[in-house]
């Protein structure tokens, strides 16, 4: 068949195919063509737009066009930023409006104009959620204070123990190991502040110090396991990854069916860079939270599940870190 016959029997449909097929192209190639090209994407929307209008209206069925289309539209409206950029600017597309005259229903032509109302009503969103924030922290700051509020003492065992987190966190192991043991002094038997003091003392090189504080701390637990949880969360709050890798496996091999364990084994691997082993753990912790009861830890585990998927989406040549 020669090219002019070819062309003789291309059909309308066909020839919105090769438009979308034009059009996705020209949208997967947009962060790194050349302008000129790139200033060719709203023509070929305006094709495919009339080819996909005029077939609809002569009654065809064009699900899988139809559906190409909006595709590649939600495509080109997360890349606008990226499209106005790579042109120069705004105003170059307001220059090639002017000659052009498209209308309004065709958005692409001013997709500078989308784009500001998408974050004029982004900033109407997150004002109206900081108004409802504020709102709801007054109440529960006054329910607080009416029914809540705890004694002096325990004030004072959480001012101490937040200040010894803060300081330990910003490497001050001195500061912070001063700061747990003023907490201890209102809670001695405290897991929690027992564990972060030996992690204190293991960092100031305090080995037999820290030796006998995790013996005791380990004596006031109800078990091996929740000792080593205990200390992974220490660890893990002084963003030490690899050391809560190491006692949140000990714990799951000890309780196979600890969610906990599983929560901070992903949490490690998160801080790691090693993302399928982290989305496989938090499954894990989801699962055996919802089996256990722990609603809450199953919901913080989905939410990180989530939060995991933005952060491949954002970062697809993350390497992991080797664990130990």
């Amino acid at each position: 068949m020669t090219i002019q016959q070819k062309q003789r029997v291309s059909t309308p449909t066909e020839q919105l195919r090769q438009a979308l097929d034009r059009l996705e192209a020209q949208i997967g190639k947009l962060d790194h063509d050349t302008r000129d090209e790139i200033l060719k994407i709203p023509s070929l929307f305006d094709t495919a737009h009339t080819l996909l209008t005029e077939l609809t209206h002569k009654g065809m069925t064009l699900t899988a066009e139809t559906s190409r289309y909006k595709t590649a539209s939600a495509q080109f409206q997360k890349k606008g930023g990226v499209f106005l950029r790579k042109i120069g600017g705004a105003h170059v597309l307001e220059a090639l409006r002017e000659e052009r005259a498209p209308d309004s229903e065709r958005w692409w032509w001013y997709i500078d104009q989308w784009l500001a109302d998408q974050k004029r009503n982004q900033l109407r969103r997150q004002g109206k959620s900081l108004l409802i924030g504020i709102a709801i922290f007054a109440v529960l700051t006054l329910l607080y204070a009416l029914f809540l509020a705890p004694d002096k003492a325990t004030r004072a065992r959480i001012s101490h123990q937040q200040a010894a987190e803060s300081f330990a966190t910003n490497g001050d192991y001195e500061q912070a190991l001063d700061e747990v043991s003023q907490s201890l002094s209102y809670a001695p038997d405290d897991l929690d502040l027992l564990i972060l003091k030996g992690v204190m003392e293991q960092h100031l090189g305090r080995a037999t110090e820290a030796e006998a504080t995790f013996e005791a701390a380990e004596a006031v637990a109800d078990s091996r396991r929740d000792f080593l949880l205990a200390r992974a969360q220490a660890h893990h709050i002084l963003k030490e990854p690899k050391a809560v890798l190491a006692d949140a496996q000990a714990a799951v091999a000890l309780d196979p069916e600890a969610p906990y364990g599983y929560f901070y084994i992903a949490q490690a691997y998160l801080s790691l860079g090693n993302f399928p082993e982290a989305e496989a753990n938090f499954e894990k912790t989801a699962t055996l939270a919802k089996a256990a009861g722990e609603t809450e830890l199953e919901a913080i585990a989905r939410i990180q599940i989530g939060y995991l998927y933005q952060m491949m989406a954002s970062q697809p040549q993350n390497t992991p870190q080797e664990a130990p």
